[in-house]
């Protein structure tokens, strides 16, 4: 594996490793430049969860696959890019059938998501 792949997993995993902490740490920080109200247990509950405890999972996994163990590299980056795709989709929908107030959040991450997922496509077409 190229030090290339390596380098552009890594960044991805780093992103989603700080978003996980972040999550886990600070949920009603993390909820509050999105508009979300994580003023309950139950909601900074799901915060940690879908931010943090996802966040962390999806780092270990790149993590793995940065390292190239057990040969997941391929399939742990493909599935990660698909859902980042997918999220950029959302995005995309949301901008057609609501007009998001500014440029971030919606349309900032939609960049990021898709930068993310084009980074990992590229680690694992520049060497197979």
């Amino acid at each position: 594996m190229s030090i290339v792949s390596i380098v552009l997993i890594a960044l991805v995993a780093l992103f989603f490793a700080a978003m996980g902490v972040y999550g886990l740490l600070r949920p009603s920080q993390l909820a509050d430049p999105l508009g979300l109200l994580a003023d309950r247990p139950d909601a900074r509950a799901e915060v940690r969860a879908v931010y943090g405890g996802f966040g962390i999972a999806i780092a270990v996994i790149l993590g793995l696959a940065a390292a190239d163990v057990g040969d997941l590299r391929f399939g742990a980056c493909v599935t990660v890019a698909a859902a980042l795709g997918g999220m950029a989709v959302g995005r995309v929908w949301s901008g057609i059938v609501e007009s998001p107030s500014a440029f971030f959040p919606v349309w900032f991450y939609l960049v990021l998501e898709v930068i993310m997922a084009a980074m990992l496509i590229l680690a694992v077409t520049v060497d197979p």
